[in-house]
């Protein structure tokens, strides 16, 4: 009996008088406003074009390619060449295609009734992908629980092999996990290669035999993307194969045809691409990024110029950011001492980098740091104006400019930012504003603020007992991921003072942590660490209660969002407390992790979140890391990932 999971809408919903198409995803022919059934990446009445249909009820077959057979409407997740709710015919078609080839699998394998339905329908836009997006299943969760079944059928208890699946890929047996879940190329459905998965992520395969190995959309460019082999890890391991199979063998030679013409033609050197990586070794090293090449471009600079660069001989030289002020860099160098760093800067800038002209901005401290300053200046342009700029100044986000130019010379230059620029901030900063930077700085003689402080000067955290601090697990994670103790907590930090300090006595992070992140919802709940000192520093400036989340909050995030304040100790408001006050966490994850819409940057991490309760500030969540912009169009592109206290909330109680 096949099963439909169509519903018409039969009513007329008219649209907004202001209704536009301001929305970053409009006229792109799918309908994203979700009051209509769409993602919700756009807001009521900002993506009118794409919604016309669909927000009137209408589904017909308007579309030039209706009739042709298959289903080309976004919201079905097939292509996009029809605008929404315009092919009709072929998508109902091919929904109860797809239903009744679930429904045939699940006979196949005798699954009992209430086995089928707990696995739900297949309405999920990434249905049918061979990869299990149902968290409730052990997807990645990037589908509403119940609406992934073909893809999870293989995963659901009661099923052949109950939860470890079957051997039905075609590469099942070879030694070698092909399925998603566990890291593999995905070239196995999710709990189609149980025998090679049984071991989990120790069997990861690379290119199983007979397989594709250039499955990435830039394979066959000439430039390595898997990250493994020094990429920009825009492909996944075993998918750009052709253009890593010299870095992958471990050559560097000059095999390539233009090799030895004094021109570097690899792209990860920033070259043209004519050669492979790996195989024009002599002329990269030359004029690449090698210390030779480096030699050589500041050899290139006028000599008048080349004489103030100076040398190399600053500690934070050859880090990629140029920190000599005389060139526009920061204040860390004694002048003269950062050459490497700053010739670009010194040139007026350029866009030498291998990442330049790719519409990011790649320079340090205004963007991902993939580049040296200066050599990213057209994707940088945008946000040049903010390069070195902070608001560690004591009156920052007071409304006044203080600083000398277009102020009253109270602060020093470049310290009050917010004020004398403004707090519009353009898309694309390092910091994770939305739109705008709201924060203020927080009196932190006041409770609650006082009971929020310096970690070592590089994280936050909260009092939550007498001798107890909540913070992030990464903030007590070196380099080589092992655990280590901070030396000292520092409560009410601000303006020079602090309401008390204690030495740390040791750390105690959760056991699962691991510092890789996971998509929307697959882990990312374990962030989170616990710091005994060795006095009771809570006694004397106070602390703050724990309040784990209730059914009824989570409800609430998912519909209109929970109104929080939030502060920590930003990379640029130095040891100033900057906070939020009414931001929103906008979603909850069954992982313990939820997504904010709170003005935060480097810093923050373990600061706290907290809700009003019958007059007291409690804790409900704590920050943990910001998301870039995942394909598609992942809600992570729009908001930073805090972990929230289902996940400490037990632990904080029973250390108190």
């Amino acid at each position: 009996m096949l099963r439909y999971f169509i519903i018409l809408v039969t009513f007329v919903i008219a649209l907004p008088a202001n209704a536009q198409d301001s929305c970053e995803f409009s006229n792109d022919n799918e309908c994203d406003e979700v009051r209509y059934g769409g993602q919700g990446y756009c807001d009521d009445g900002t993506d009118t074009t794409d919604c016309r249909l669909v927000s009137q009820g209408i589904s017909d077959d308007s579309c030039q390619w209706a009739n042709d057979g298959e289903c080309d409407e976004f919201r079905y997740g097939r292509g996009g060449a029809c605008l929404d709710g315009s092919d009709t015919t072929d998508c109902l078609q091919w929904q109860a295609d797809r239903e009744r080839n679930f429904m045939e699998r699940a006979l196949a394998l005798e699954l009992e009734n209430d086995v089928i339905r707990s696995l739900g329908n297949n309405t999920c836009r990434w249905n049918n992908d061979d990869e299990c997006d149902d968290g409730n299943l052990g997807g990645t969760g990037a589908c509403t629980p119940g609406t992934d079944a073909s893809d999870c059928i293989a995963l659901v208890n009661g099923s052949a092999g109950a939860a470890d699946g079957d051997n039905s890929c075609l590469y099942a047996n070879d030694n070698e996990c092909d399925e998603a879940r566990f890291g593999g190329g995905g070239y196995c459905a999710d709990g189609t290669d149980a025998n090679d998965c049984s071991a989990g992520e120790a069997n990861i395969s690379e290119t199983p035999t007979g397989g594709p190995g250039d499955t990435c959309e830039y394979a066959n460019d000439n430039e390595c993307d898997e990250l493994r082999y020094g990429g920009g890890d825009y492909c996944a391991e075993g998918t750009d194969t052709t253009d890593c199979r010299q870095l992958a063998a471990g050559l560097d030679d000059d095999s390539c045809q233009w090799a030895n013409d004094n021109e570097c033609d690899e792209l990860r050197y920033g070259g043209g691409g004519a050669c492979v990586d790996g195989s024009d070794s002599t002329d990269c090293n030359n004029y690449g990024n090698s210390p030779e090449a480096l030699a050589r471009l500041l050899e290139l600079v006028p000599d008048t110029l080349r004489a103030q660069l100076g040398d190399d001989s600053c500690e934070y030289a050859n880090d990629a950011e140029c920190d000599d002020v005389n060139f526009g860099g920061t204040v860390y160098c004694t002048p003269g001492t950062d050459a490497s760093d700053c010739r670009a800067m010194a040139l007026g800038g350029e866009d030498s980098c291998r990442w330049a002209n790719d519409n990011e901005c790649d320079e340090p401290g205004i963007g991902t740091n993939n580049c040296t300053s200066g050599t990213d200046v057209t994707d940088c342009a945008d946000v040049a104006y903010l390069r070195n700029r902070t608001d560690t100044c004591s009156t920052a986000f007071d409304g006044v400019c203080n600083e000398a130019i277009g102020g009253d010379n109270t602060c020093e230059a470049f310290t009050d930012t917010a004020d004398c620029l403004g707090r519009s901030r353009p898309a694309g900063l390092e910091n994770h504003f939305f739109g705008r930077d709201d924060r203020f700085l927080v009196d932190a003689t006041q409770m609650p603020w006082r009971a929020i402080g310096s970690i070592d000067g590089y994280c936050t955290g909260t009092l939550v007992g007498p001798s107890l601090v909540l913070t992030a697990a990464h903030c007590v994670f070196d380099e080589d991921n092992h655990l280590i103790t901070p030396d000292f907590f520092y409560a009410g930090q601000s303006l020079g003072n602090n309401m008390g300090e204690a030495k740390v006595r040791s750390a105690y992070a959760f056991p699962g942590y691991t510092p890789d992140s996971a998509p929307a919802g697959g882990g990312n709940g374990d962030d989170w660490a616990l710091l005994e000192l060795a006095s009771p520093l809570g006694d004397q400036v106070g602390y703050l209660n724990v309040h784990e989340l209730t059914a009824t909050e989570l409800t609430q995030i998912g519909r209109s969002g929970l109104i929080v304040n939030q502060a920590g100790y930003s990379w640029d408001t130095g040891d100033n407390l900057s906070g939020n006050s009414g931001c929103r966490i906008v979603q909850a994850f069954n992982d313990s992790s939820v997504l904010h819409e709170c003005d935060t940057a480097k810093g923050d991490s373990g600061s706290p979140f907290l809700l009003n309760l019958n007059g007291e500030w409690n804790v409900v969540a704590l920050d943990s890391q910001f998301f870039d912009a995942e394909d598609e169009k992942s809600p992570f592109g729009q908001a930073n990932l805090a972990v929230d206290s289902r996940a400490f909330a037990a632990e904080v109680a029973a250390r108190q």
